[in-house]
Order: structure tokens, then C-alpha cells, then sequence
């Protein structure tokens, strides 16, 4: 009974440590942007982007590994326009130690090599014995067969030392490890010492290699190693890795426990000179050196440029010339959105400050170059790996974005609109010049300052631009939901009177909250409805929703309106006070926003990942020597990667609600320029990256299994 007890206890500690600490912010899409290149005027400047500047090319925070690199060269002669061969993209491997290596042997390759590791004991696969060669390649991760960095396998497991990690068999029990291998445990020997196991590797369907591995750390051979006779026109190519750790004989059952699995494709993709991808040409294989050497390359306002592959440049929608790199993903995963690399001395803190260009995970507007969240880290002399009481630092603060309805259909005139039906926005009640509202970035999103208040915080849910797409068109008796509630109904219109006028209805909820008639056209008296709300967080008269009616139709049995430049806030909001405490931060100031680590000292210790505020938190690379560290957010793309019943456009961002001042993501709408998408950042490889959830209590319940048999062996 009391060993039974024991193990109860060791399962509930178990789940505990094991079950993730939080989800991830859910979205339709993850756009991976690099820091922002501004030209002079519209003409190009050089600049170059590498795994610090651009969060989504492939970075290895353990051992600081990444080569990838863009370079655009300055252009004197003609604006927005790249030069052939103007623009470059390099890459090559570097050598990565086998988890077996680093975690098993303390980073000793010798010893694993004598123990069944004898495939990698020279330069043949990687640069030096025990490692494999990794490459970034368009933004992915991949391994260069044979260290060769232009023929490129995927990487499809690498498991690492946490308990989740282990793979437990019974005998007759077959894994299906990834891309059609599967290994399975034949039969054990219990009573040879060390014992044994015999293990089958087959693909798809069929046998590929069978051996019997002995276990057990000081064991002969506890490592299973297969190489395959040809991978990608190179011989001999180890594929796959097992360490046998412990093999169980139990009353009824057999089992054998396996870490460290190691397993990459067989099948490769070659980059070969004058290969063409996207804009970019191959000049040279060794390294891998792509250039646009076949055409030139355009800049034009408000549009996005193919690079190569997924890699692509975005460029504001702005008479000066600002652009950034980017990689949009819709893939189903978890993406980790990075900043650049805080490095210390040794083991000690040294003093870095991330914002909007270093840390793609803040928001960023490109199109009017706004963003003011702000990260300080200073640096530590007294103790390694501490950041001091009051050393973190977060600030943000509101600023002027100018309504969609005033710079596309006003020419960016304000008063033009504001005589149009655009008096709220007249003054600087709701922000710091007429015509905007006040965006403001918090914790890593996107809000509206309401009443340009940087402490009252609330969504903008819809915000249309000029394309055709976003025309929103209702016929007569026709309701459009458009967004948190609130629902726009054309009740009529009047054909006869000049100019047209349609009679609109607002309701939230079911319940009408205003009508209004509104003329149609440019040149009218006032085609722009605006509702305001009498009071949102305590604040009196805020403007929540605006459209522009740009033509009303009489038809032979059908009336309908067209509407543009639709924008929507929430009428709800977060208000952030003084005192309040978010992950290990309490807010110092409200105007601007300032948060401490007031109360307590973060340690920064190997291989963790710490929380800062909301989701914001601090990765540190797995290495007790030398401290590397770097804010991150994580993203989950959920469903398909669509998002259905939203304007052309949208995204699905987040609204934070307040708990015990803690804050925990809602999935909401949003509209163009939403923060999901302008300010996002790092990407993690094609393989997306899952939580220990279920998968670590399965393993825990085959622990507990080991456990059972073995006391009961004892007995």
C-alpha cells in the first residue's frame, strides 16, 4: 500500500510539471517580418538582414547557428527599382551536436561513438565527429546530407532529454516514428546482461534493417544507428538514431524505453546552379548563393514582392520608401515570434533594449511607421543570470493613425471628411490630430487609446481600406454583422431626392442604438455616418463606428447601398491602473504606460523560457556557459489557416480580459492592418512545435508502468 501511495504521488507531481503553462495566442495567420529598410526618398539604401534583423529566417538559440542573409544593394539611378544581381541571398551548414551527444555523453562524441555511434565519427555528415550538418534554407530548417549545403533533407524528429521526450515499446508494440518508419520491438532478453532488445526498422511497409541493441549507459552498444545506402546520390547516410535506455521484463508484459530518437528524411531536395526561384537565381552551390540576376525588382507602393519561396518584401503604402522582408504563414502549428538575441558576458546580464525593429513581436504599423513598445533589460554586475528588482522595464504610449475614409477618400485632408460627417473627429479629444484615432501597442497587439488614453485599451474590430474587396454592398432590408455585436441594417432608400440618400439602422445585440439618413457620393453633403457611444470606460461621447456611403442604387425590383471605409472599435474596453500586475510586471505609470518587475528578481536560468507580461516571455538557450536569451510570443494557426465570416483582409487577433490581473486571450475579428499580421515575426520550421499535453501524460502512464513492474519485480 505504501508504495502504491508513492507512485500516486509521483503522478500527480508528474501532470503537474508536465501540462503546459499556456496557450497560444490563436490566429488565422502569422506574418514573419525583419527590421524595416527606409530609403531615401524612394530610392533604395543598402541593406542587409541575417538571423538578428530578420525573425524569420532559421535560427538555433542553443548554439547560436543561422547563416541565412539578404542583401539588397543600394540603387542611385532609378527609385524603388532593384538593380539585376542587386539583390542576394546566401546560406551554408553548420555543425549540430546529436541530442544523444550533448545530453547522454556530456558532449563528449568519442564515447558515443564507441557506443554505436560510428557513423558520425568524421567529417562526412557534419564539420566534426557527433554532430549533423543544419541549414537554413528560405526560412526553413533543414539538414545538408553529407555537409552539403545545397542538398537539403528534412529534419522530422529530434527529441531532447524531458521526460515527454521518451518513447516506451512492449514488446510486439510498433511507432510510427515519421514519414513512413516505423520501428518495432520484437523481443527482449531479460536474462542477458546487460539485456537486450531486438528492434525492427521498416518504411512503409517494409524491412529496411533489424538489430539487437543492449542497454543501459555503460553497456556495450546501447545506441541503434541506420544508415541508408543512397540518400539524394550520396552513400551511406545515417537516417535514423535510437538510444536503447532501459529494457523491462514485467510479470506479463515486456518493454524497452527509447530517448534521444533522432530521424531525418530520406528523401532530399538538390539546389543545383541556374535553378530559379521566385526572383532569385542559384550562382553558386557551395555556399548556396541565390541573385536576381534574370530581372530587376520593383518596389511599388502597397504591395508585396516575391524574394524566393515564401520570403517576400512588403512595402508601405506610402510615398517614402519603407519595406521589411517577411514570411506569412497559414499552416495549422505553433509559431514562435522572436526578437534579436540578447547576449551576455559569460553568464552575466549586459544591458538591451527591444522595440519595434528588434522585436517583431511588438506591434508595427508600416504603412505610417508607428510602434512604441519598448523593452529594457539592464544589465546586472553583482549576481549571473538576475535580473534585479525594477531592471525590466516595459513602456508604451498612443499615436496618430489617420482614418481609412480621410487618406483614401480625402486625400488625407481632414477637414475635407470632417465637413462630410466626420465632427467627432475634429478635435483631439479622441486623438492628437483631427482625423485619427490613437493606436497604441500592448503586449505585443494591437488597440485604441480611447479618448487618446494609452491606459484605456480597447479593439479595433474592422478597419477598411480602398480595394474592391472591401466594399461592403446591402440591399434594401439586408443586415450586415459587422462585428462584436453590432449590426448595420439598410431599412430604405430615396431614389427621387438628390443627391440619393439610404436610411441605415446601427444595433448591438438586437437592440437599436441609432438610425440616420445619409446622402450618397464625394461631391454630396454628408455621405459619412458616424455613431458615438454615450460613454466607453468611463470616457463621454466616443466615436465607435464609422462608414462611408459611396453610392445608393434604385434597381427594377432591387434597391441596394454601397458602403467603404468601414471602421469599427469595441465599446468595451480594458482599463490598465496603477498597481496592477501582469505576469511578472506591475504597472509604475499610466500615461505613458510603464511597467516594473517591482516586486521580484527574475532569474534567466538554462533552458528556460520566462514570463514577462501577458505573452510575452523570455527564451533562454539551453546552455549553462554563456547566456542567450530573447523575448518571444507565440502564435497557434488554428483550423485551415482561413478565417470564415470576416471582410476580405482580416485576421483574428486577440482581446485581453483582465482576471485577477492576469491576461487571458479572446479570439476576436479585426480589420486591415490588423497587429497579427503588421507586427508579427520569428517562425519556428514547417514541423510546427506542440505543448507536452496529452502526449507527456501517455508517457508518464508508461512510467508509471516501468515503475509498477519494477517493484514488483522486487518484491
Amino acid at each position: 500500500m505504501k508504495k502504491i501511495t508513492i507512485v500516486a504521488l509521483v503522478v500527480l507531481m508528474l501532470l503537474t510539471a508536465a501540462l503546459p503553462a499556456s496557450a497560444a495566442v490563436k490566429v488565422s495567420s502569422v506574418e514573419i517580418r525583419g527590421s524595416v529598410a527606409s530609403g531615401t526618398g524612394v530610392s533604395t539604401t543598402t541593406t542587409t538582414w541575417d538571423k538578428s534583423t530578420f525573425a524569420g529566417f532559421f535560427y538555433d538559440l542553443k548554439d547560436n547557428l543561422g547563416l541565412e542573409n539578404l542583401t539588397i544593394t543600394e540603387n542611385r539611378t532609378s527609385a524603388r527599382v532593384i538593380d539585376k544581381s542587386d539583390m542576394t541571398y546566401t546560406t551554408n551548414g553548420e555543425a549540430k551536436q546529436l541530442k544523444v551527444v550533448s545530453k547522454q555523453y556530456s558532449g563528449n562524441p568519442q564515447d558515443a561513438i564507441n557506443r554505436g555511434l560510428e557513423q558520425f565519427a568524421d567529417g562526412s555528415m557534419a564539420t566534426k565527429a557527433g554532430n549533423y550538418t543544419i541549414v537554413g534554407w528560405m526560412a526553413e530548417k533543414y539538414i545538408a546530407v553529407k555537409n552539403k549545403p545545397y542538398k537539403l533533407a528534412k529534419l522530422l524528429v529530434e527529441h531532447g532529454a524531458a521526460a515527454s521526450e521518451k518513447k516506451t515499446l512492449t514488446v510486439g508494440e510498433s511507432w510510427e516514428v515519421g514519414s513512413g518508419y516505423t520501428l518495432t520491438a520484437n523481443s527482449i532478453d531479460a536474462k542477458a546482461s546487460p539485456r537486450q532488445v531486438w528492434l525492427t526498422l521498416s518504411k512503409d511497409g517494409v524491412k529496411k534493417d533489424d538489430k539487437v541493441v543492449t542497454a543501459g549507459t555503460n553497456e556495450s552498444k546501447p545506441i541503434y544507428t541506420y544508415v541508408e545506402a543512397n540518400v539524394c546520390g550520396e552513400n551511406d547516410v545515417p537516417v535514423f538514431i535510437t538510444y536503447v535506455d532501459s529494457v523491462f521484463a514485467g510479470a506479463t508484459t515486456d518493454m524497452v524505453q527509447l530517448r534521444y530518437t533522432w530521424l531525418m528524411s530520406a528523401t532530399c531536395t538538390e539546389v543545383k546552379s541556374g535553378d530559379v526561384f521566385g526572383n532569385m537565381k542559384v550562382s553558386n552551390q557551395n555556399p548556396l548563393t541565390l541573385k536576381n540576376s534574370e530581372s530587376t525588382v520593383t518596389l511599388s507602393q502597397d504591395t508585396s514582392v516575391s524574394v524566393m519561396g515564401d520570403i517576400k518584401l512588403k512595402v508601405a503604402d506610402s510615398t517614402d520608401l519603407r519595406y521589411y522582408p517577411i514570411v506569412l504563414k497559414t499552416t495549422p502549428g505553433i509559431y514562435e515570434v522572436r526578437g534579436k538575441v540578447a547576449s551576455g558576458t559569460g553568464t552575466s546580464i549586459t544591458t538591451t533594449t527591444w522595440n519595434k525593429s528588434s522585436f517583431a513581436g511588438f506591434f508595427y504599423d508600416l504603412k505610417d511607421n508607428l510602434g512604441l513598445e519598448n523593452l529594457t533589460i539592464t544589465e546586472n554586475t553583482t549576481s549571473s543570470r538576475l535580473i534585479d528588482k525594477n531592471d525590466l522595464v516595459y513602456t508604451t504610449d498612443g499615436e496618430a493613425k489617420q482614418l481609412k475614409v480621410v487618406s483614401k477618400q480625402y486625400s488625407g485632408v481632414p477637414q475635407s471628411a470632417i465637413d462630410k460627417g466626420l465632427e467627432q473627429f475634429a478635435d483631439g479629444s479622441m486623438a492628437t490630430k483631427a482625423g485619427n484615432y490613437t493606436i497604441v501597442g500592448w503586449m505585443a497587439e494591437k488597440y485604441i487609446a480611447v479618448k487618446n488614453k494609452p491606459y484605456k485599451l480597447s479593439k479595433l474590430l474592422v478597419e477598411h481600406g480602398a480595394a474592391a474587396s472591401e466594399k461592403k454592398t446591402l440591399t434594401v432590408g439586408e443586415s450586415w454583422e459587422v462585428g462584436a455585436g453590432y449590426t448595420l441594417t439598410a431599412n430604405s432608400i430615396d431614389a427621387k431626392a438628390s443627391p440619393r440618400q439610404v436610411w441605415l439602422t446601427l444595433s448591438k445585440d438586437g437592440v437599436k442604438k441609432d438610425d440616420k439618413v445619409v446622402t450618397a457620393g464625394t461631391d454630396q453633403s454628408k455621405p459619412i455616418y458616424t455613431y458615438v457611444e454615450a460613454s466607453v470606460c468611463g470616457e463621454n461621447d466616443v466615436p465607435v463606428f464609422v462608414t462611408y456611403v459611396d453610392s445608393v442604387f434604385a434597381g427594377a425590383t432591387t434597391d441596394m447601398v454601397q458602403l467603404r471605409y468601414t471602421w469599427l472599435m469595441s465599446n468595451t474596453c480594458t482599463e490598465v491602473k496603477s498597481g496592477d500586475v501582469f505576469g511578472n510586471t506591475k504597472v509604475s505609470n499610466q500615461n505613458p504606460l510603464t511597467l516594473k518587475n517591482s516586486e521580484s528578481t527574475i532569474s534567466l536560468s538554462s533552458d528556460t523560457t520566462v514570463s514577462v507580461l501577458g505573452e510575452i516571455k523570455l527564451k533562454v538557450a539551453d546552455d549553462t556557459s554563456n547566456l542567450r536569451y530573447y523575448p518571444m510570443v507565440e502564435y497557434e494557426i488554428i483550423g485551415d489557416g482561413t478565417t470564415t465570416g470576416t471582410p476580405s483582409g482580416t485576421v483574428v487577433a486577440t482581446t485581453p480580459a483582465k482576471t485577477s490581473n492576469v491576461t487571458t486571450p479572446v479570439a476576436t475579428t479585426v480589420g486591415e492592418g490588423a497587429a497579427v499580421t503588421t507586427t508579427t515575426a520569428t517562425a519556428v520550421p514547417t514541423t510546427p512545435k506542440t505543448e507536452p499535453g496529452f502526449e507527456a501524460v501517455f508517457a508518464i502512464a508508461g512510467l508509471l508502468a516501468v515503475a509498477f513492474l519494477v517493484l514488483r519485480q522486487r518484491k
